[in-house]
């Protein structure tokens, strides 16, 4: 079977998306993580 162009332009293209949205996903989830500031640090 042998694939035209096109077609395997957008297979690649709908992984690269789709890995794009996890990606941004997970880094809006890392975001919203808050640790504790150390008392060191703190200006207090």
């Amino acid at each position: 079977m042998k694939l035209n162009k096109n077609v395997l332009f957008a297979i690649v293209s709908s992984i690269a998306t789709l890995f794009a949205t996890v990606v941004s996903t997970s880094a809006c989830f890392w975001y919203l993580y808050q640790p504790t500031e150390p008392k060191c640090l703190s200006d207090k």
